[in-house]
């Protein structure tokens, strides 16, 4: 071969290299950007139930020691830290407090309903159900980042940059498993 040959065939190779890291890039900035979106929704979610849970407790239809129960433990999770708008300023004591707290309200839950039946009991089955769905996405959206995050030329060309390493949300949220 010649050394133009050489050349042309070093300069494909490099500008193939140079796609396969920027697409790259580019999907490792769309899976943070959907681990984000996906925690906010979880956020709201768990906002939604415990809210829910807070007003079945006062609706009157549980008995006062349920009602307390439920209700202390649906105020520790509006009163929970949130996770700022930025992943990379939430720390790892915020989540696990925030794992804790949101897996206390759903034993309470668990405690508390589990054969009643009521108007207002609905709202809540309803607003459990969708965070089950919201912690499900999230979780997953997680897996996939963390899983490209792990490979050699991600970790080598530091394509992720500063972003924080994304982490599941580990807590009780009632489901069968």
């Amino acid at each position: 071969m010649t050394s133009v040959a050489w050349a042309l065939t070093g300069l494909l190779v490099l500008s193939a290299l140079a796609w396969y890291l920027s697409a790259t890039a580019q999907r490792l900035d769309r899976l943070h950007r959907r681990v984000e979106t996906s925690r906010a929704a979880l956020d709201a979610e768990l906002t939604r139930r415990a809210s829910a849970a807070l007003e079945y407790a006062t609706s009157g239809e549980l008995d006062p020691a349920s009602s307390l129960v439920l209700a202390d433990a649906a105020t520790a999770s509006l009163d929970a830290p949130r996770t700022p708008p930025a992943l990379r300023d939430a720390t790892d004591t915020d989540d696990a407090e925030r794992w804790r707290v949101e897996s206390d309200l759903s034993r309470a839950l668990a405690a508390a309903l589990p054969e009643r039946d009521g108007p207002g009991l609905a709202r809540v089955a309803d607003a459990a159900h969708r965070v089950r769905l919201a912690r499900r996405f999230h979780n997953d959206a997680v897996v996939q980042t963390r899983r490209l995050r792990a490979k050699r030329l991600v970790r080598w060309a530091r394509l992720a940059g500063h972003a924080r390493l994304p982490e599941t949300a580990d807590f009780d949220d009632g489901g069968d498993g």
